[in-house]
């Protein structure tokens, strides 16, 4: 059964937010994938707003869970979209063979595209793991 936590506070200071922002994404860090709906439909993603005075926000910072399972701080991509590779800071963030759909990992690195072929895969393509495709 999958649990939905949804969240929007006001703080008057930039550090209760970003304690938050940091606790949320630890949380997702060490949790399981999200998603609820269709495709793109994830739970896991937050981000800290700023206000300006007129009311117009803008993203201070954000994170979102990827379709591999790993929290990345950039805008969420889209799942037709093959992302870019980023380093391995754990394995909280190692590739696995496929994504939460069952689709092969495919990543981008150096204007090619490569697969994964090992789990979990730590490795840089088109390094141990990884075939160009």
């Amino acid at each position: 059964m999958p649990y939905v936590v949804l969240i929007h506070a006001t703080f008057d200071n930039k550090a209760d937010a970003d304690h938050i922002y940091d606790q949320a994404k630890a949380v997702a860090t060490n949790a399981s994938v999200a998603r609820i709906g269709d495709a793109g439909e994830r739970t896991s993603y937050c981000e800290v707003l700023e206000e300006a005075v007129d009311g117009a926000l803008t993203v201070d910072r954000q994170w979102h869970v990827d379709r591999f399972g790993i929290v990345r701080e950039t805008p969420p991509i889209p799942d037709n979209e093959i992302p870019e590779w980023v380093a391995s800071a754990g394995a909280q963030s190692a590739y696995p063979m496929t994504d939460v759909w069952g689709n092969p990992t495919r990543v981008k690195r150096l204007d090619a595209v490569y697969e994964c072929t090992v789990a979990p895969n730590f490795w840089q393509p088109p390094g141990y793991g990884w075939v160009q495709v």
